[in-house]
């Protein structure tokens, strides 16, 4: 697969061609290979140059010629997926089958294909040394000379990865080759590149540098710890309302009397739908002190999918306000709602150990549906220990709550300051991408720290009126890669720290970067391990990496992990694995999917994915659960889901489809009422079959580009019906990147999302002179309900105006 972020060479740097010989016994197994899949010699050696340079670049497609001067080529394609066997026989042809005339360019218009000059002649006994005059060039060279009991050569590569020596390189293709003829049927990702020693000390340093936190509290206690050194502090602040912590207490003591009464006890699972409020800090530590784990949910899902996520996690009863229990009614389990007021001084007994369940996340899953992560307290009481130690916030202290809690950064955001005795600030409900809104949350006295997603802090530099944020000390990011250009704007204009951390549901934030510039490559590093984590950059035989080698991230931390997936042990086998080098019996390791290498200095730096899972807007999605709703629909024969940049550079899912008789508003109304939002293409292509490989694999790089016609063929037909909609309409029509737009359209039915209704409100504010809520415009996101709640901004306008001045105002419109 391809990489993003950092480049793995240093541009430039011209290596020094090393010289090799064979050891005895690997010369006999090459002859032996050779034999044994009726190749020759040279090919084995070809095969092994080619699987080196894969696992160190990941390019997958390389140009063999036989000599610096030959313009004939031989195409070949290796892949992380390969059995070296199969490499080798494509080594074989390229070498014995006559070649065809290939580009004299290193690389096709991708940058994806360079030239490998690979020269092989019987010899003399000695060393082969041509490739030593010819590795400045820039390209890899090998020359072998074979004699009959030896086989020497030499190895030059104008381009190093990065943080590798010549020699180093040289060693690791040695590596692999002894590795490779002992196992021909091993993936090529599975095979060696470094020596056991060097593996056990890579493994050595990683299993170093941990924090091992004793006397923990599971998350109820500490903020009961809380209440008994400050009832009267505030503890929560939300709609202009506030509560203190013996207020919040009470309240959450009376509803855990409430649950006991309904039978709710240690380890059951409870959903909470509670829109962001101090009640639904009530809703989740009255579930918490029953030695319940609660189930997050969102008012605004749709009604299937939390029907599917009560279902699969078969939940007691479900939290609600007493506004949201209509569209619930038929979820078969009692709806037992937040006590408006009123209070107990102590709740029910309840013995809750930190081996219990805390909450159950649910994620998105590539066989079709949601997973549920169940972490207990131990993971979460991790956690919150090591916010308080890095932050150390106090009494007083604010930290801002916006993150929709079916996402586990609001953990982060709730149980910290209440461990720590400081106060949650809430963003009003809805209005988590409200840039003005948000501004004067951080500008607020004593706000101290914030949580952004990259994208979103991406908008909120764009969009939100500067304003002065005094007291804020700390922005973390998290939930998608983040670059360094991001981090400039960002030194610009808040005097904050930035951190950059790397975690996920089935752990905890597990690595971190903090700073107010970087001066590397590509995107900001993930940083190093925190916590109790220790992180592994690990090959698919589960053997540490060298430095600068892509790799799969494997996290370890002892009662850091999820216990796992919720009664689906087979998938929780497959991504908890047990630990290759263990600092406890029977502990396991976490198979993250992600594609990293860590450079000389530990940092870590995100290359990318192993799988189809995706990142939009920050929100984790498999591809393979989106296209699984959308072949429920009768009329799909096929289809397939995959990721591409809209005008903004910002990621957007499409879906590509093959059927009969399905219209784009058929499909798409049927995939709105299963997913959630982020988790919805913006653009449905349709095809009359999707692309697939010779083996009969789908060919994801054929599928097209989404046109415009694909991206508008949702717009209605109905037109604007004054100037003002036209106004509006044209605005629409730039944001989405549309020739047309239909003034009844829903802005998220054709190609919208939260951050493009960020662009687009700001155009209209901007225009207008005047102020249109998020939270106004997700009430009716049509080109009329926009021009209609302009013109009421307007009326309230020119209402406290003079003549003179409402003359003005409306001349500039």
């Amino acid at each position: 697969m391809s990489i993003e972020g950092t480049p793995l060479v240093t541009p430039g740097h011209t290596a020094e061609a090393v010289p090799f010989r064979l050891a005895p016994q690997v010369r006999e197994q090459v002859s032996r290979t050779a034999r044994r899949h009726g190749v020759a010699e040279p090919a084995v050696l070809l095969a092994a140059l080619l699987a080196t340079r894969f696992r160190h670049f990941r390019r997958e497609h390389a140009e063999v010629v036989a000599g610096p001067d030959d313009r004939r080529s031989a195409l070949l394609t290796v892949t992380g997926d390969a059995a070296f066997a199969d490499v080798l026989r494509a080594a074989d042809r390229a070498l014995t089958t006559e070649p065809g005339a290939g580009p004299a360019a290193d690389a096709l218009p991708d940058g994806t294909v360079e030239r490998i000059v690979f020269e092989h002649t019987p010899g003399a006994r000695g060393h082969a040394s041509a490739a030593g005059e010819r590795a400045a060039d820039g390209r890899l060279h090998c020359v072998v000379r074979i004699a009959d009991q030896d086989v020497t050569g030499s190895l030059g590569c104008g381009s190093l990865p990065s943080d590798c020596t010549a020699g180093e390189w040289a060693a690791r293709f040695l590596t692999l080759l002894a590795d490779a003829v002992r196992r021909p049927a091993a993936r090529v990702d599975e095979l060696a590149l470094l020596t056991e020693r060097s593996r056990d000390d890579i493994a050595a340093a990683a299993n170093s540098g941990y924090e091992d936190y004793r006397g923990l509290r599971t998350l109820h206690e500490a903020f009961e710890e809380s209440v008994r050194r400050h009832p009267d502090a505030v503890a929560v602040e939300a709609g202009g309302r506030s509560a203190t912590y013996a207020e919040l207490d009470g309240r959450a003591n009376l509803l855990a009397h409430v649950l006991a009464a309904a039978g709710i006890g240690a380890e059951s699972l409870v959903a909470v739908c509670v829109e962001r409020s101090a009640d639904l800090l009530v809703a989740l530590l009255a579930v918490l002190k029953r030695g319940a784990a609660f189930v997050p949910l969102e008012p605004m899902l749709p009604a299937e999918r939390v029907a599917v996520i009560t279902g699969d996690a078969r939940v007691a009863a479900v939290v609600v306000q007493d506004a949201r229990t209509e569209r619930l009614d038929g979820l078969g389990v009692p709806l037992i709602p937040v006590p408006a007021e009123g209070g107990e001084p102590a709740a029910p007994p309840a013995t809750v150990s930190l081996d219990q369940a805390a909450y159950v996340y649910y994620t998105s899953g590539s066989t079709g549906t949601p997973k549920g992560a169940v972490i207990d307290h131990r993971c979460a009481a991790g956690r919150l220990e090591w916010l308080g130690r890095r932050y150390g916030l106090r009494p007083g202290d604010r930290v801002v709550h916006k993150t929709p809690l079916i996402f586990d950064v609001a953990i982060w955001e709730l149980f910290g300051p209440l461990a720590a005795g400081a106060t949650v600030l809430m963003a009003d409900p809805g209005a988590e991408s409200d840039v003005v809104h948000l501004g004067q949350l951080l500008s607020t006295e004593r706000v101290v720290f914030a949580h952004f997603v990259p994208s979103m802090l991406n908008a909120y530099l764009n969009l939100a009126p500067e304003v002065d944020c005094p007291d804020l000390r700390w922005v973390q990011l998290s939930g998608e890669a983040a670059s360094a250009s991001l981090l400039e704007r960002f030194a610009e204009r808040f005097t904050a720290e930035l951190h950059n951390l790397y975690g996920q549901t089935e752990t905890s934030e597990v690595a971190g970067w903090e700073g107010r510039s970087y001066d590397g490559r590509g995107g900001l590093p993930i940083g190093r391990q925190i916590g109790v984590y220790r992180l592994f950059v690990l090959d698919e035989a589960l053997r540490p990496v060298p430095p600068g080698v892509p790799g799969e991230l494997c996290v370890s931390g002892i009662g850091g992990l999820s216990r796992g997936y919720l009664r689906r042990p087979a998938l929780t086998a497959d991504r908890f694995v047990p630990h290759p080098y263990p600092m406890a019996p029977g502990e396991r390791l976490y198979r993250t999917g992600d594609l990293v290498a860590r450079d000389a200095e530990g940092n870590v730096q995100y290359l990318g994915r192993l799988d189809n899972q995706v990142k939009i807007r920050g929100c984790r999605v498999e591809t393979g659960e989106v296209e699984a709703v959308l072949a429920g629909h009768p009329a799909v024969r096929e289809c397939a889901v995959t990721v591409f940049r809209d005008e903004d550079g910002a990621d957007q899912l499409a879906a590509y489809v093959a059927g009969d008789d399905w219209d784009v508003s058929g499909l798409a109304a049927f995939a709105e009422q299963r997913l959630p939002g982020y988790m919805l293409p913006a653009v449905y292509v349709p095809l009359q079959e999707l692309p697939h490989t010779p083996s009969g694999k789908l060919d994801r790089r054929g599928l097209p580009a989404p046109s415009l016609d694909d991206r508008q063929a949702r717009a209605g037909a109905d037109s604007a019906q004054s100037e003002l909609e036209e106004q509006v309409a044209g605005l629409w029509r730039d944001v989405l990147g549309v020739e047309r737009i239909g003034r009844t359209d829903n802005f998220f039915a054709v190609g919208g999302n939260s951050l493009k209704s960020l662009q687009l409100l700001n155009r209209v504010n901007a225009t207008f002179g005047v102020q249109v809520a998020v939270r106004d415009f997700f009430a009716l996101p049509t080109v009329e309900g926009v021009a209609d709640a302009i013109e009421k901004a307007l009326t309230e306008l020119v209402a406290g105006l003079s003549e003179e001045e409402a003359a003005r105002l409306l001349s500039t419109l």
